[in-house]
Parts: structure tokens; C-alpha cells; sequence
């Protein structure tokens, strides 16, 4: 997966290089392009068509990729943090998974899960 991933990038810096469209994207028309996306997933999932969900996941994936790599040319963060930050944030916010912590229910995890978001966003706000 991490090759395939590593492709994705690539592909995207050479578009990026020699398209016109997608050398001049600007960061405010791929998240409009990311939310055309989801709600595709959404109708696809709603019409429980899996060739079309699968297709659309793919663009989500890509356009995010493609937003990431846009903010790290304006030099706003690396593409590469996003990554990291993603991975960390699931590591913190599931310690029955990644800890010692024990939960019996979905609606336990739900529960740790939100009030530990709820922590994280007290201390950057005070941070």
C-alpha cells in the first residue's frame, strides 16, 4: 500500500507539472472538489453501488492527496504531517486499541473517544 500511495503522490506532482487544470488549482477549489466527492460516497453508498463507491473513495483519496500537496507548496505543512498527525490522532484517541485501556460497548468507545477530542480541543485552544 505504502508504494501504491507513493505512486499516487508522484502522479500527482507530474499533473501538477504538465496539466494546465491542475496547475492552476488553488487550495479553495480542491476542497470544494473534496466535497463534491464525499457526497458522491454518499450516493453510492445510498445506492449500495460498490463499483461506484469504490471509484469515488479512490477520487476522495486522491483529492485529498492533491489538497495536501497544494498546502505544502504554499508552504502552509508538509504533506507528509498530515499523515503523521492523522496516525498519532488515532493512536491517542483509541487506548483500548493502541493501550491498556478496556472498553466493553460501541457506545464506550464513542464516548472515550469524544471526550478525549474534547481535551485536545480545550488544551489548543488554551495552548
Amino acid at each position: 500500500m505504502k508504494e501504491s500511495y507513493h505512486e499516487l503522490v508522484e502522479a500527482i506532482k507530474k499533473s501538477r507539472e504538465k496539466c494546465p487544470w491542475a496547475k492552476e488549482l488553488e487550495v479553495e477549489k480542491m476542497a470544494n472538489e473534496l466535497h463534491d466527492e464525499v457526497n458522491e460516497i454518499i450516493k453510492a453508498v445510498e445506492n449500495k453501488d460498490n463499483d461506484n463507491l469504490k471509484e469515488e473513495i479512490g477520487d476522495l483519496i486522491m483529492d485529498a492527496t492533491h489538497l495536501a500537496l497544494l498546502c505544502e507548496e504554499k508552504g502552509l505543512f508538509k504533506a507528509k504531517e498530515v499523515l503523521v498527525g492523522v496516525k498519532e490522532k488515532l493512536v491517542r484517541r483509541k487506548p483500548w486499541v493502541f493501550g491498556d485501556m478496556k472498553v466493553e460497548s460501541t457506545e464506550e468507545a464513542v464516548k472515550v473517544w469524544n471526550e478525549i477530542k474534547k481535551k485536545e480541543k480545550e488544551l489548543n485552544k488554551n495552548g
